[in-house]
């Protein structure tokens, strides 16, 4: 991606999903936003995300750190850190009067993902982390299990998540791109200070009598895609099954970025029969390529300020382009 011209935006980041984590394992490295982390997840089922590197000489708690009850534990001598990210214990000294803390960030777990707040002035959040799913639904009850059989991460790409929630408003690639039958209809566009949902009527199944997902004919549906700030965009696929996803883009850096899939298969079909491992597969490989179709695109693509947009795309693309400048900070480069 050439010629960029924002940082960071403020916003919830998916950085896993919940079943990575098990209670008591060691923690796992990560770098966002120019940040060295950890994430573990304490022996209570708590999982925390917290600065990477010691106070006490600098060791990498991401490398041989360990979690002892809630608490985690440098591997370079044996500090112990709760999960407040206070200094409780050294165990040849008296930790109260060091008074230390490790910066923590804030974490949620929503429907199987984890996500972190990214403040770009080290605010607070300010918005509460979105679910993705229906509300009265359960993600193990209702929908296969998401990790790792209907997800996927893409590590270091060479794109920011401006380019996937800009990609969320344009109907025209949907044929050119991923090979649908026809350029979806652009329904509506609705936003508010921290979303912005667009809605396409579509075709599914247009190219044969019947397809694997459209077992009785071509279905008329709807794609609706909610973006969440700048590293969150819900999908919702009305076909003739019923499939949410999820496209979510976190900066490693002002170069690159992890991005991951995430498809939640229902195990009813819209007929009411059950959704075998088989049909769970297709719609999983089916989704993680359409992602995938997107990246020689984006990773070469420049920002073009004022595009040239024809005459079906100007209003919608204008007001995603209003609301996405309203989501970075003045005073964040």
């Amino acid at each position: 991606m050439h010629g960029f011209p924002h940082g960071y935006a403020s916003g919830w980041y998916q950085v896993g999903w919940s079943s990575e984590f098990a209670p008591g394992a060691d923690a796992v490295p990560m770098r966002y936003f120019e940040q060295d982390l950890v994430c573990y997840r304490t022996g209570s089922g708590r999982l925390r995300i917290s600065d990477a590197f010691c106070p006490h000489l600098g060791a990498h708690l991401g490398y041989g750190g360990s979690v002892e009850g809630d608490c985690l534990v440098c591997p370079f001598h044996g500090w112990k850190w709760d999960s407040e990210g206070r200094n409780v214990d050294i165990p040849y000294s008296d930790p109260d009067r060091m008074k230390l803390r490790l910066g923590q960030r804030e974490v949620r777990e929503v429907d199987g993902l984890v996500l972190m707040w990214y403040g770009a002035d080290n605010e607070p959040p300010s918005w509460e982390a979105p679910r993705l799913l229906p509300e009265g639904s359960d993600h193990e009850r209702d929908y296969w299990a998401i990790w790792p059989d209907t997800s996927k991460l893409w590590a270091g790409l060479k794109f920011p998540p401006q380019v996937a929630t800009e990609n969320s408003g344009d109907a025209a690639h949907f044929h050119y791109v991923h090979g649908a039958a026809e350029v979806p209809l652009v329904e509506e566009w609705d936003s508010g200070e921290h979303w912005f949902r667009t809605s396409f009527e579509a075709t599914f199944g247009g190219h044969r009598p019947t397809t694997w997902a459209t077992p009785q004919g071509p279905v008329k549906g709807r794609i609706v895609t909610t973006c969440h700030g700048m590293g969150i965009a819900a999908g919702l696929i009305e076909s003739f099954d019923t499939v949410y996803t999820l496209a979510a883009t976190t900066p490693v850096d002002r170069e690159t970025s992890d991005h991951r899939a995430t498809i939640w298969v229902p195990r009813k079909r819209g007929d009411g029969s059950d959704m075998s491992e088989n049909f769970r597969d297709r719609w999983a490989k089916q989704q993680i390529s359409q992602h995938e179709a997107d990246f020689p695109v984006w990773e070469n693509m420049t920002y073009i300020a004022k595009p040239a947009f024809t005459a079906t795309e100007v209003r919608s693309f204008h007001a995603l382009r209003r609301w996405i400048e309203g989501q970075y900070s003045p005073e964040a480069g």
